[in-house]
């Protein structure tokens, strides 16, 4: 087992905690800043603790929200940076500011930019490792962490159906509804549809490409104005286009209106990683992003991605 001693003994000799993920967050960053956040503040109610994000929306109405947190209250603080294995991908810059940092993460080590890092890769979601960490200091959770907590599991892990999937994913999951965790609240919010929603499916499905065992898909930002949509809400649904018959990866690849191309990679066996990696990016083996600066380059990326699966062969 790890000891985690370190991150507890800073905490305790904080007086205020400011919590960070990364830039475009995912519902494992939310429920690993408020999830942490949550946790925190039941248990050292005399601290102040602060999650700092946004843009996340998934969640139901009632479940807690981040903070807007001033310059001065972060220079003072303990930053806990969560979900994020590259500096270029923070959430806010302003976390180096702070008078010491921890960072928690499962991705595959990219760098080192936080005085105290955990990384544990075996695990299938960020809010799987906070919460081991945390049940390694006290006997139970609040409701209030619990419920961003399981939201972030559930997002990562694809539902239980992407890897790693072990015994301890399913405990934590079981610890978590054991802390009251609404599950139906939270798949009911995860798993709305609207017609809005179908209309883009349908125009994926009768649009994305294949070359040469590529699946992707390429929406430049007319394309999202028309549909009224932007590149965070797009990007992210990339496994539309999963596991088709003959492909061994799938990708995004989303224009905003600044003209910088959020790209995710995914696939079921093929490691997509050292591709993002290669572009600036990174994540996780078969699960990773990148930005390109021109949408035209995203002909770049099925190129390496088909000469590294070549090679492989």
């Amino acid at each position: 087992m790890n000891d985690y001693s370190k991150i507890f003994e800073l905490i305790e000799e904080s007086e205020v905690i400011t919590i960070f993920g990364h830039m475009n967050p995912d519902g494992d960053c939310y429920g690993s800043e408020i999830g942490l956040r949550e946790a925190l503040r039941h248990f050292y109610p005399q601290k102040k603790v602060y999650a700092i994000g946004g843009g996340y929306t998934r969640v139901p109405q009632d479940f807690p929200t981040f903070d807007d947190v001033d310059d001065e209250t972060i220079k003072k603080s303990l930053a806990i940076i969560v979900d994020l294995s590259n500096k270029a991908r923070i959430n806010d810059e302003r976390a180096f500011l702070a008078q010491k940092s921890i960072k928690i993460d499962h991705h595959i080590f990219t760098e080192k930019f936080c005085d105290v890092e955990y990384i544990e890769t075996d695990k299938v979601s960020c809010t799987q490792v906070l919460t081991n960490i945390l049940l390694t200091h006290f006997d139970y959770l609040p409701q209030s962490a619990a419920n961003p907590l399981f939201l972030g599991l559930v997002t990562d892990s694809g539902r239980f159906l992407y890897s790693p999937l072990d015994e301890n994913v399913m405990n934590i999951a079981s610890k978590l509804l054991s802390f009251k965790a609404e599950t139906k609240k939270i798949y009911d919010t995860l798993y709305e549809t609207d017609l809005e929603s179908l209309r883009f499916k349908a125009y994926v499905y009768q649009n994305f490409m294949i070359d040469d065992g590529v699946a992707y898909m390429v929406f430049t930002k007319e394309q999202l104005e028309k549909m009224e949509m932007n590149k965070n809400m797009v990007a992210p649904q990339v496994n539309l286009i999963s596991n088709i018959k003959g492909c061994f990866a799938w990708v995004f690849f989303a224009e905003g209106e600044d003209g910088i191309v959020r790209v995710e990679l995914r696939s079921n066996g093929f490691p997509v990683q050292p591709i993002a990696v290669k572009f600036g990016g990174g994540g996780h083996l078969q699960a990773s992003g990148c930005t390109l600066n021109d949408i035209n380059d995203y002909v770049k990326v099925v190129e390496a991605l088909k000469e590294s699966y070549k090679c492989q062969k």
